[in-house]
């Protein structure tokens, strides 16, 4: 087997290191993505929080919060945290490969400088350069920090769970956004005439950042409760929703209304409504009313109550 690692500072992980490692997968047998201490940034995020939000990011259908690394996700990818050199890393588990992104020249000086110094520890040591997508040059973890809890961008270039830490909100709010996300890829094939994948993605970026905005606080108890009702639902369907969603294509529409009952519960604990909103299902549907590009609701608001009154049950 081939194995290669892709270590960096992921702080937070990117949907340019998620190219970055794909692209790797169509080298490699395996990837180490290991998360690393560069002493010359300041790092939002620890180690080991970097290493959990990196493996939510590839599978967020796991509650990664509730192991230890490294993380193995399926056969092909192991997520781990390291404080010492990546090369020692690399060397300790046989490794002898590298991969690194590119977006620019100046990039490509930091690597070529990075290469000898690599070398210089394990002359075995070789690496792959991977150039990113026009589409992903401005998504940098610099990028991230800057856009992430603005209410007007409606592409923060990292997942849910990333933007909540960093924002020192509620994890658990960022995992049920991901899950989301995750399940309504296929919405759209269903009805053309539905939200695309774009157009949703849209919607929860906006809606998620006006949330932020609006609930500063999530009491304790909101928290626990909303995480064991997410602990338990991962522990019903993630494995099955992993495997209906990514090899057959399929649109979970129950699940989804069962997580955006799950994100209502938690908000009108806390949430304070206008007089006209009487429940956290209203008040969601009352901010997503003019996001995103399409006129089309989010969700069916019975459908919803109803998953919401049987997790109250």
């Amino acid at each position: 087997m081939k194995s290669s690692v892709y270590a960096g500072s992921f702080d937070p992980w990117t949907y340019g290191h998620q190219f970055v490692l794909d692209s790797a997968l169509e080298v490699f047998d395996c990837v180490h993505v290991v998360s690393a201490i560069n002493p010359a940034k300041q790092s939002l995020l620890k180690p080991e929080v970097r290493a959990r939000v990196i493996a939510h990011s590839i599978d967020p259908f796991s509650d990664w919060w509730a192991l230890d690394p490294p993380f193995h996700i399926g056969d092909r990818v192991i997520v781990t945290s390291q404080e010492g050199l990546v090369a020692d890393y690399a060397k300790e588990n046989a490794i002898e490969h590298l991969i690194r992104g590119l977006r620019s020249t100046s990039d490509f000086e930091a690597e070529f400088n990075l290469y000898f110094s690599n070398q210089a520890i394990n002359p075995k040591i070789q690496t792959w350069a991977i150039m990113c997508p026009p589409r992903l040059l401005h998504c940098s973890s610099t990028y991230v920090k800057t856009v992430v809890g603005k209410p007007h961008v409606k592409s923060v270039g990292s997942k849910f769970v990333a933007q909540a830490l960093m924002l020192n909100w509620v994890r658990v709010l960022g995992q049920i956004f991901d899950l989301i996300e995750v399940c309504s890829t296929h919405r759209f094939d269903i009805d053309n005439s539905n939200l695309n994948e774009s157009d949703l993605s849209e919607c929860l970026q906006l809606l998620f950042s006006s949330l932020v905005h609006r609930i500063v606080r999530i009491s304790r108890s909101v928290m626990v409760k909303t995480s064991k009702l997410l602990d338990a639902f991962l522990k019903q369907n993630g494995f099955r929703l992993r495997e209906e969603i990514k090899d057959k294509k399929h649109y979970p529409k129950n699940e989804v209304n069962q997580l955006w009952g799950i994100l209502s519960y938690c908000i009108e604990q806390d949430a304070i409504f206008p007089s006209d909103v009487d429940s956290g299902v209203a008040y969601i549907l009352s901010l997503a009313k003019n996001l995103g590009k399409t006129s089309v609701k989010l969700f069916n608001e019975e459908e919803v109550i109803f998953a919401y009154e049987s997790l109250r049950k």
